[in-house]
Parts: structure tokens; C-alpha cells; sequence
């Protein structure tokens, strides 16, 4: 691949993070670091991984929309799209394609959960019993539902890199679950935020569909 191809990812990229700026998708840190990660994903995973990554943006931030309280209807941090992204490119260096599709499919899966989920009349958590849709590491049918959507919709990419779907699905599915069970970390942890949870499902998303591939 020549200087050209390189030049053209990063082109696209810088496009397509601009007009999620201008959609109000991305802050203006949030911009640059998605413009970063999608010349990445271009010359590491060609078009193939570009479109994936940009139907985890747009699925995940049309999601946001339609939760009034989102609070990345503001538009996604630089340290937000770098949670969500980054484990994604890194996995791919060490397990290939089958770890940066599941990786993606656990963020995917998480973001739909946490964003519908949020419109359910009443949601549930461990420990505490029904509580307000919302809640931190609560569940509701909604979101579980909207869960298995995210990866399942994720998963609909595999075969465009030879992948099998099941592993995909389930790495979606296995990561997502993950950030719900360690949301609590967020209150009994100083150092632990939103942005790590996000960062360790998508690793172990991205680990079990390479295991699994």
C-alpha cells in the first residue's frame, strides 16, 4: 500500500470526525481523537474496519439522541472515544481483526443498553432491588434487550473478514455484561470511572471473540 492509501484513510477520517463534530456527536478533544483512531483502523483494517468503527459512532450517538438525560448528548470526550476505541486497535496488533470486531461489538452493545435502557419506566440492580431506569450497573428488559441488538448488529460485520458471527456476538455479549457487573467499581473506587469500565469491556470483548474465532 502506497503513501496515497495512508493519505486518503486519514482524509476520510478527518471528514467524517468533523461532521460529528458539527452533528454535535463529538466535543472538539473528542473530534481529534476520533479522527486519530479512524486513520488507524483504516491502515490497519482497511474499509472493512473503518465502517465498523464508524457504525459503532452512529449507532451509539443516534442512541444518545433518544435519551433525554445522555450525557453524551453533549458530545463524546476525547478520554470517552479513546475508552471506547482505543482497546479495539491496540487487541488488533496482538489477535487480529476477530479481537478489534469483538472489542467494538462490547462497546456497541453497552452503549445501546446504557442509552435505552435509560428510557425503560423501571430498571433493576443487584443488591439495591428496583431502582430508577438509569442507575448506575442496573438492568431493565429494554436495555438488556437493546444489548443483544448492539452485538448482535455488530456481529453482521464478521463475515466481511471471514470471521464467524457466534464469536463476535459473544464477545459483544461477554463484554457488555462485564461493564454492568463492574459499574459498581465507579462508587467504591476513587480512580475508577465510567471511561476504565468502558476500556475493560471492551477488552475482554475483543478477547473472547478472538479466543473463540
Amino acid at each position: 500500500m502506497d503513501a496515497a492509501y495512508y493519505a486518503l484513510g486519514l482524509l476520510l477520517a478527518a471528514l467524517l470526525a468533523w461532521l460529528a463534530r458539527r452533528l454535535g456527536w463529538l466535543d472538539r478533544e473528542g473530534a481529534l481523537a476520533a479522527a486519530a483512531l479512524g486513520a488507524l483502523a483504516w491502515a490497519s483494517n482497511g474499509l472493512w474496519g473503518s465502517l465498523l468503527l464508524v457504525f459503532f459512532v452512529v449507532a451509539g450517538s443516534l442512541a444518545a439522541r433518544l435519551n433525554p438525560r445522555s450525557r453524551d448528548r453533549r458530545g463524546r470526550t476525547a478520554a470517552q472515544v479513546l475508552a471506547n476505541g482505543l482497546p479495539a486497535l491496540l487487541g488488533a496488533l496482538a489477535c487480529g481483526p476477530a479481537f478489534f470486531a469483538g472489542s467494538l461489538a462490547a462497546v456497541t452493545a453497552d452503549t445501546l443498553a446504557s442509552e435505552l435502557g435509560a428510557l425503560s419506566p423501571t430498571a433493576w440492580r443487584y443488591g439495591r432491588g428496583r431502582v430508577p431506569a438509569g442507575t448506575n450497573a442496573a438492568v431493565s428488559l429494554p436495555g438488556s434487550l437493546a444489548l443483544l441488538a448492539g452485538a448482535g448488529a455488530a456481529a453482521f460485520w464478521a463475515p466481511g473478514r471471514g470471521l464467524p458471527a457466534f464469536a463476535v456476538f459473544a464477545g459483544g455479549v461477554f463484554g457488555a455484561v462485564l461493564d454492568t457487573i463492574a459499574g459498581p467499581l465507579e462508587e467504591r473506587l476513587s480512580w475508577w470511572n465510567n471511561d476504565l469500565n468502558n476500556a475493560l469491556a471492551a477488552t475482554c470483548g475483543g478477547l473472547l471473540a478472538c479466543w473463540l474465532a
